[in-house]
């Protein structure tokens, strides 16, 4: 039910959102032009792939703390304190993922040789 009535329509109504808006659409298992799941482009680099990696990891252990913190401390749902949490991450987490993502995306080409600071 969460799946069907909640996960799919956010998912689609976000894409449609972000191409109506233009926004970068992130490719960050290199599935763009592969024909299988052996030309993905994670998978010929090993720092993307440890990259990738590091930041499910990250993703995964953040939403479960979210999870467990309200829950361990006897957080009521209606209290302020997670969804200001999960604000701050939020900022704070896209900051991160875009600078991870062009870190990987940059690797080792000439866009990042010349890059002056």
């Amino acid at each position: 039910m969460d799946i069907c009535l909640s996960n799919i329509p956010a998912v689609t109504i976000g894409l449609w959102v972000q191409s109506k808006l233009g926004l970068i659409r992130y490719d960050l298992l290199g599935r763009d032009g592969a024909k299988s799941v052996f030309d993905w482009k994670v998978f010929y680099c090993h720092k993307t792939f440890g990259v990738i990696f590091y930041m499910f990891v990250l993703l995964y252990v953040f939403f479960l703390n979210g999870f467990f913190l309200n829950n361990n401390l006897l957080i009521p749902p209606i209290h302020a304190f997670p969804v200001l949490r999960l604000l701050m991450w939020f900022a704070i987490g896209a900051i991160g993922f875009r600078e991870g993502y062009e870190d990987t995306r940059t690797w080792n080409t000439e866009k990042r040789r010349t890059y002056e600071v």
